[in-house]
């Protein structure tokens, strides 16, 4: 093999104590070094593993002769440094080892704020436009003190002084006081905007980048950190960038121009007041490494406040169910108990530092007026210039008193920006090949000698190899966590295999385009995850360019129209937060809609009925079946009707394939498979192959005639020469699209669909638009006099198309904004 090398410290010595030692290996040679002495050397060496324990690790490695030799040993913070190096060195590849901690804790806030920098440098015009002005407030700042002076020494004080020149100051001070109102306002806005255009190009950086990452960052990384990431850190940034940063090179630019001008005033006195300096800047750098500790921690704690919150208030019906409430709220109150001690930690830190500094700041000033004091009785400077001295003293202290404000939110607002950098920092490892393919689907399938584990030292799937023909069905079976699921996320590239290869028509997976790989493949999971938005949404976002029709097609062939129509908006109803309104069966049929919408080559259903019924089990099922017509299906799943009527069956145990052919070869062979579902098995599940039938499609075109009948809100139609009786139009569209029409009748069965009513002739557009206004009130807003806020109520007076009305709205559910259009589900209304 080629000459590997690398060199690690580890945390612990042979002896277990928190001591390093050095391990460095070259090829097949391993030598360990103690305060510079050789205690280990290993030669021969053709295999590295990590093997974990609670809180320590070893570096095993393994000689030529099959002999396992304990090399080294560390605790958890080394583990990840470790593994590269197994991985690498078992790989024959070249390694750069960089010990986090140490780089960590190198990355100082200068680099932090450099590259914040960085990201808004697209901004700079409107960075330097506020640097000036922040400059030029400073300078607007000085000039009244030293107006004070000339007033008092050369106006109130003096017998021979210029009429104009009292006049004058007076003057000054207005246009001044004028020109710093001016300019600070100008200055706000400006930061304000390029705040907000900052931290918006950070939230989308920051959300685009964990969007395109890999499965196991979302995994390593919880949603809720994200998502306090992408609010808390943000909104913390933005307030550095935009006030914090700002403030702090102001007080700067204040206290060297005040500095300047009190020893222009006055040497001796300018002297008194550098005297605590020292102090003061000892207690701040101080501060600034002990608040870092402090308000890491108080994140961290807060951090875990809101995963808490977030794991258990989507699942309040198990907590409810377990009677569950007393213990969570004990858990929250002992993680908020936490957070008050980490709070008043940094209380304590706050109280502690900034009365002292201010404490030391006015005992200066008094210094300086006791000593100032006496030299004016003494004559020796004016009245005019201890007066503006004391002003400007105010004012050179001030900025030093504005850090005990300052300083703390900018130490957090920093933090905030280490924990964005540290997560736009962390590199996809599954990333798009330079040449990616595009291998034409479908197309067989074939695991090589596959081994994954999510963590490489412990494989989940072990040597699998796999063969699946176009257009076959094939199921994976086997115990929890023999592996189905996690190949599953394999053909999916989730993750990349540790050894061997998957080929999609001879084309290794990593070579072919990730976009056009997942677009191919449908995946329905077990725990359906649905958006809280529209019917029509979920389904098509399978397929940006899908329409109305191809949404109800869908539908249909996935066995769910029909209970959508009778849902309150039909397709555009609000399904709630991960489709809380649906049925786990409607769910479930639902997600397979947004697969068929997709029209992909190959289907995965992962467990997509386990959780259901026995009569939503049977629908789920036959949806499956319907849409998985001429593609590729392979099916994860224990469903005794699902594995027999595949083509082919694969039996995994601990991550291996134990068996694998027809269903009836296998039962026959009485093996493992024949073990797992002999329970299930009967005559009429081993032979009977379902009959699925087709789904119908009863659109019209606008060749159709609408009558009216005996009730306003019910029509006749004429449609081929026949005339159906008594049919109910409902929009099917209400909001995003009201021209799409169903026709029912009075048992609720779907006889018509109607793509664009508006296309009928003149008289039957009015009978049926007459029909529809009877089954659905709807108002079209012209005005919004006032909106009322009342707790969680609002009250909206409006105007509209049939005179003037006051609704009442609930929630943030009744007020919906669609295709830019704002739409409000009353709770009541009354006419004005």
């Amino acid at each position: 093999m080629a000459k590997f090398k690398a060199t690690v410290r580890t945390d612990l010595d042979r002896n277990l104590n928190l001591k390093e030692e050095l391990v460095k290996i070259e090829g097949s040679k391993i030598r360990v070094y103690s305060n510079g002495k050789e205690i280990l050397s290993v030669d021969n060496i053709v295999k590295l593993t990590v093997e974990s324990g609670i809180t320590i690790d070893k570096l095993v490695g393994y000689t030529s002769d099959g002999k396992s030799i304990e090399i080294a040993y560390f605790t958890k913070k080394k583990e990840e440094i470790f593994k590269k190096i197994v991985d690498a060195f078992n790989r024959n590849e070249e390694i750069e080892i960089k010990d986090e901690e140490s780089e960590r804790s190198s990355r100082v806030s200068m680099s932090t704020l450099r590259w914040l920098f960085g990201i808004a440098k697209k901004y700079r015009r409107r960075m330097i436009i506020g640097a000036i002005l922040s400059l030029i407030t400073t300078g607007l700042n000085l000039v009244p003190p030293y107006l004070l002076k000339i007033l008092i020494d050369s106006v109130l004080l003096s017998s021979s002084h210029s009429p104009s020149l009292y006049t004058d100051i007076i003057l000054y001070l207005v246009v001044s006081y004028s020109a710093l109102a001016l300019v600070s306002s100008i200055q706000n806005r400006i930061l304000n905007n390029l705040g907000s255009r900052i931290i918006n190009d950070l939230r989308e950086m920051l959300y685009n980048h964990v969007i395109r990452h890999d499965y196991s960052f979302i995994e390593r990384i919880s949603p809720s950190r994200i998502l306090s990431r992408l609010t808390t850190d943000a909104g913390n940034t933005n307030w550095l960038l935009v006030w914090g940063l700002p403030t702090l090179v102001t007080n700067l630019f204040t206290l060297i121009g005040i500095g300047v001008i009190l020893f222009t005033l006055n040497v001796t006195l300018a002297m008194y007041i550098l005297i605590p300096i020292p102090v003061i800047i000892f207690m701040i750098i101080k501060y600034r490494r002990k608040s870092h500790r402090l308000y890491h921690r108080n994140w961290r704690r807060s951090a875990d406040i809101t995963s808490r919150i977030n794991d258990t208030i989507p699942n309040f019906l198990v907590v409810r169910s377990f009677s569950k409430e007393d213990y969570e709220s004990k858990t929250l109150r002992k993680l908020l108990d936490k957070l008050y001690e980490s709070s008043v930690s940094i209380n304590k830190m706050n109280s502690t530092y900034w009365p002292l500094m201010g404490f030391i700041v006015n005992l200066s000033t008094v210094i300086i007026w006791w000593i100032g004091g006496h030299e004016v009785i003494s004559g020796i400077i004016q009245l005019g210039v201890i007066t503006a001295f004391i002003a400007y003293v105010s004012q050179f202290y001030g900025p030093i008193n504005n850090l005990s404000n300052v300083l703390p939110f900018i130490q957090q607002s920093l933090t905030s920006a280490e924990r964005i950098r540290e997560v736009l920092e962390v590199k996809p490892e599954i990333t798009n090949p330079e040449n990616p393919k595009k291998p034409n689907m479908p197309a067989e399938i074939v695991l090589d000698h596959v081994y994954f584990g999510y963590d490489p030292h412990f494989p989940v799937i072990k040597d699998v190899s796999i063969r699946i023909k176009p257009g076959e069905k094939v199921a994976i079976v086997g115990k929890s966590g023999s592996g189905k699921s996690t190949i599953a996320k394999l053909l999916l590239r989730f993750y990349d295999v540790n050894e061997g290869k998957i080929t999609i028509g001879g084309v290794d997976i990593k070579e072919i385009d990730l976009n056009y790989l997942r677009k191919k493949i449908a995946y329905v999971p077990q725990d359906v995850v649905l958006f809280d938005t529209t019917v029509g949404y979920n389904v098509a976002y399978g397929d940006e360019n899908v329409n109305e029709v191809d949404i109800v097609k869908a539908c249909k062939i996935a066995r769910i129209h029909d209970e959508i129509v009778r849902l309150p908006f039909a397709y555009d109803t609000i399904l709630g937060e991960r489709g809380t309104y649906l049925s786990g069966g409607q769910r479930q049929r639902l997600s397979i809609a947004r697969a068929i919408v997709k029209n992909p080559d190959i289907l995965i259903f992962d467990e997509a009925t386990s959780n259901l019924d026995v009569v939503s089990e049977r629908e789920v099922y036959e949806a499956m079946m319907s849409v998985s017509r001429g593609k590729t299906v392979i099916l994860v799943t224990h469903n005794v009707h699902e594995v027999m009527n595949a083509d082919k069956v694969i039996v995994l145990n601990q991550g291996r394939v134990i068996e694998e052919g027809k269903p009836e070869e296998l039962l026959n062979k009485k093996g493992a498979f024949y073990e797992m579902f002999k329970e299930q098995i009967n005559e009429e599940n081993i032979f009977r192959k379902l009959e699925i039938s087709e789904p119908k499609f009863n659109f019209v075109n606008d060749n159709i005639k609408i009558e009216p009948s005996e009730r306003r809100s019910v029509v006749n139609v004429i449609y081929d020469g026949k005339k159906y009786n008594g049919l109910i139009p409902k929009m099917l569209f209400p909001i995003t699209n009201p021209k799409f029409i169903g026709f029912y009748d009075e048992n609720g069965s779907e006889v018509f669909l109607l793509e664009d009513y508006t296309k009928l002739d003149k008289n039957s557009r009015k009978i049926l638009e007459t029909a529809l206004a009877y089954n659905n009130l709807i108002f079209s807003v012209k005005k919004i006099n006032e909106i009322n806020i009342k707790g969680d109520q609002l009250e909206w007076d409006l105007v509209t198309d049939r005179g003037e009305v006051t609704a009442y709205t609930v929630g943030r559910r009744n007020v919906i904004l669609l295709d830019s259009k704002v739409v409000l589900i009353e709770f009541g209304f009354h006419c004005n």
